[in-house]
């Protein structure tokens, strides 16, 4: 499956590659998102002489500053295949780095016939930008007097007064929102301007009614080993406790109805769902969270959203996975886990008593 992204000021793009050595080949880097220290790297091959379907790629980064392509301590990644139709072939590789991290990356691709592309070398600070004053925008922006995605009216501020990190701002419906209706939202982390904005990839959907009291919040305490690691943004009709979630991914063939993968409430604001793979699941996966057995609502790595991102995760070995959902939309991966549990934060805690 496709991982979709709506291109916003938001998100950084950086979309430089290099010559191949066969037919129209593109190879290089894709999204760097300093939000969510997530970096996403492509090969196209194209397709004029058939040989798209039958590359591979190799996505070799290290994060300690050493050189990718001579440093004894770079790890390569293999990519994943995706193809639209027989002139649009394309693969992809991904990672989510350690705040603070300089990833230095490049890409290789090689065709059937042996043939190499070979893409520059790339490099990206991961970091969490800090807002500065946090704006509401979207389709609920009127219940508050404003007007629908203005990224600089004041009557949407965030403010933090108890200063634990958690920004926020109510409003009491005046009309009915569902979820999967087109409408939504996002924050914004600087008011008037649209960089960044928080998730980024999709907007949140909304699904509250007439005379609802919602509170929206950007929590941007970090959760290292979480994805976003920072900057998560949702409202008070989307916490986890509301809905029926379940983790979805090519291993359990991308299916939100399976009761099989439904996730439970683990305590501290975090449900988990634990899945054994055995010897014919390893390998390379994707992983999301969808809620209510559909996808009108999703968590991914850049939190809640209509079409968000997925976490890739690699199983070298039969065991246990864990599949980890975050109340304020954050999502982790932990391999060989059957005990494990999350230690409440202050800022978890708050969030479940406003």
């Amino acid at each position: 499956m496709r991982r979709g992204y709506l291109i916003t000021g938001g998100l950084l793009i950086a979309m430089a590659f290099a010559a191949s050595a066969f037919a129209d080949c593109w190879c290089g880097n894709g999204y760097s998102d300093p939000n969510t220290n997530f970096v996403e790297a492509q090969v196209w091959p194209g397709d004029p002489d058939g040989m798209g379907t039958l590359t591979s790629m190799d996505f070799i980064y290290t994060t300690d500053n050493t050189d990718p392509k001579n440093s004894g301590t770079a790890v390569t990644e293999p990519g994943t295949f995706y193809q639209y139709n027989s002139n649009n072939d394309w693969y992809q590789a991904w990672l989510t780095a350690v705040g603070g991290d300089l990833v230095r990356w490049y890409v290789v691709s090689t065709s059937s016939d042996g043939s190499v592309c070979e893409s520059d070398e790339f490099s990206f600070t991961s970091g969490v930008a800090p807002p500065e004053v946090p704006n509401l925008v979207g389709d609920c922006e009127s219940e508050l007097g404003g007007g629908d995605w203005s990224n600089g009216d004041a009557l949407t501020d965030m403010a933090d007064p108890e200063m634990d990190g958690i920004y926020s701002v109510t409003l009491t419906a005046t009309a009915d929102f569902t979820a999967g209706g087109g409408s939504g939202y996002q924050v914004v982390g600087v008011s008037g301007s649209w960089s960044p904005q928080y998730p980024g990839d999709s907007n949140i959907p909304i699904s509250f009614v007439t005379s609802d009291v919602v509170e929206f919040f950007l929590d941007t305490n970090p959760m290292v080993g979480w994805s976003p690691e920072s900057n998560a943004a949702y409202d008070g009709s989307l916490l986890a406790a509301g809905h029926t979630w379940a983790a979805v991914g090519d291993w359990q063939g991308w299916d939100p109805s399976n009761v099989a993968t439904q996730m439970a409430d683990i305590g501290g604001g975090v449900l988990r769902v634990q899945v054994y793979f055995d010897s014919g699941m390893l390998g390379t996966h994707e992983y999301k969270c969808a809620a209510n057995g559909g996808w009108d609502l999703q968590a991914g790595v850049n939190g809640y959203g209509s079409n968000s991102g997925t976490w890739s995760f690699e199983v070298t070995q039969e065991g246990w996975v864990g599949f980890y959902l975050h109340e304020s939309g954050r999502i982790k991966v932990v391999l060989d886990d059957v005990t494990a549990t999350e230690n409440a934060t202050w800022g978890s805690v708050k969030t479940l008593f406003r």
